[in-house]
């Protein structure tokens, strides 16, 4: 899939905005964080040590960030705090390690005061644990829980079908939070003391699943009501296609530049059948909007089994990607590997639709010549727009030398950047990770600021 981080400004007056807008959503998110562990500052209990209140605050901090997951997750576009959707699929995955290692080490940390005592002490305290039939659902829920995680963390070698490890990741989860709430309501110290604090653990397990359920049978029923229509697809390389699909009057669908959404062609609107792709587009193409997408997996590989005319359900559009984010700067290089090149190609084109006067560059990589999508249109770009080049790069080699040859490493970038200073460039960046931290690397060895790079992975 294709999402885009959140971009920081180009100006000091724009750096201070967006730094700021992120320093009040990373406050938003530890504010919701740490309201469970301070309502255990109410609650009537004797004074604990400094290792039992430090466990407190590691545990309550991490079964929010648990639960918070599901809101991020959720889409929801009308809540800012959660509208984040760039955010939450770019550091997702690593959240829920850092919580997998926090989970795992919970009943050792636990027990760690009696193992201090004596190795015989602590293992009766272990037995006892695993024995006790009040723990079961804390032990299914620990075990469920590395299982789920492990799942994630080796997706792609277990060779699942997208849409059944998501509906296994999604459901797996929701039971896990079910299972955690229930020990953390019957054998934590505090809930065993307090019902009322277990009145906030169980409105978080109920808030948690009802945007599990919000995101797959409410919000498609409003999908529905407002399909769009499949109008082509062609296949643009010999692993490429361009879907191109039209929404219907009564939509008020509108998107910027280098935006993504999530695409159902299945023949209802919820389930798990939707994928997340990156719009080819520009505004200006609507009302039709295009995609490429590269044959990478079981979903990718039939899209020319699609039947044009057919409904298809659009939930988007999500990122916070603009043109009006390079506003201030003097050049623009846009660098795509592979199937990257969607959303560049939708900011090109827009860029191409302003008739803009500034540099603006192309590299565009490969690992072979027959997959260069739209060259024709590319290159009738190059001679109407007022200054812009594209540079391909093809990792096997060719006999034209107007082509880099190998990947796009910091030589080829030297020779695209050459026309400004470094701090004068903006540049786009999209393709498989290792290429992105690459491509990263070698920005950073040409001193391009950080706050310049603008990238997204095509990783879910």
């Amino acid at each position: 899939m294709t999402t885009l981080s959140t971009l920081l400004g180009r100006s000091k007056e724009r750096s201070a905005y967006t730094l700021g807008r992120k320093a009040w959503l990373t406050l938003g998110y530890l504010s919701l964080m740490s309201l469970p562990f301070l309502a255990t500052l109410t609650l009537n209990m004797e004074p604990q040590g400094l290792y039992a209140t430090t466990l407190t605050v590691i545990n309550t901090l991490a079964m929010m960030a648990f639960y918070m997951q599901f809101p991020l997750a959720s889409r929801l576009k009308r809540i800012p705090l959660f509208a984040n959707i760039d955010w939450n699929i770019s550091h997702h995955k690593k959240v829920g390690q850092w919580l997998g290692v926090i989970f795992l080490l919970h009943p050792l940390l636990i027990l760690a005061p009696r193992f201090m005592v004596s190795f015989n002490d602590g293992m009766h305290s272990l037995i006892s644990v695993i024995t006790a039939p009040q723990m079961l659902t804390g032990l299914i829920a620990w075990v469920c829980l590395m299982i789920w995680i492990l799942t994630a963390i080796f997706k792609d070698a277990l060779k699942m079908r997208y849409e059944t490890w998501r509906f296994s990741h999604m459901l797996g989860f929701v039971i896990i939070t079910i299972l955690a709430t229930l020990h953390i309501t019957t054998v934590g110290s505090h809930g065993q003391f307090q019902a009322s604090f277990n009145i906030i653990w169980w409105a978080l397990c109920a808030a948690s699943v009802t945007m599990v359920l919000y995101n797959y049978f409410i919000k498609p029923l409003s999908l529905r009501s407002q399909p769009f229509k499949l109008l082509d697809v062609t296949q643009v390389s010999r692993t490429d296609w361009q879907v191109t699909i039209e929404k219907q009057e009564a939509s008020d669908f509108t998107f910027a530049a280098g935006q993504f959404v999530w695409l159902n062609t299945s023949q209802h609107s919820g389930g798990v059948k939707e994928h997340p792709f990156s719009i080819a587009s520009c505004q200006a193409d609507l009302p039709k909007i295009s995609f490429i997408i590269r044959n990478l997996g079981d979903y990718t590989s039939k899209l020319n089994t699609l039947k044009v005319g057919q409904n298809v359900y659009v939930d988007g559009p999500y990122g916070s990607i603009g043109l009006a984010e390079s506003a201030q700067a003097k050049a623009i290089v846009l660098i795509a590997g592979g199937a990257g090149i969607g959303p560049m190609l939708s900011l090109l084109r827009g860029l191409a639709q302003q008739n803009d006067p500034r540099p603006i560059r192309l590299i565009y990589g490969n690992n072979h010549l027959n997959q260069m999508v739209l060259q024709d249109e590319i290159k009738h770009l190059e001679k109407t727009m007022p200054n812009f080049k594209q540079q391909l790069v093809c990792a096997t080699a060719t006999d034209d030398d107007a082509i880099y040859q190998g990947v796009i490493d910091t030589h080829c970038l030297e020779q695209t950047l050459n026309a400004l200073a470094p701090r004068d460039w903006t540049v786009y960046l999209c393709g498989p990770k290792p290429m992105i931290n690459a491509v990263n690397k070698s920005l950073k060895s040409l001193n391009i600021p950080a706050s310049h790079i603008h990238y997204e992975q095509l990783s879910f």
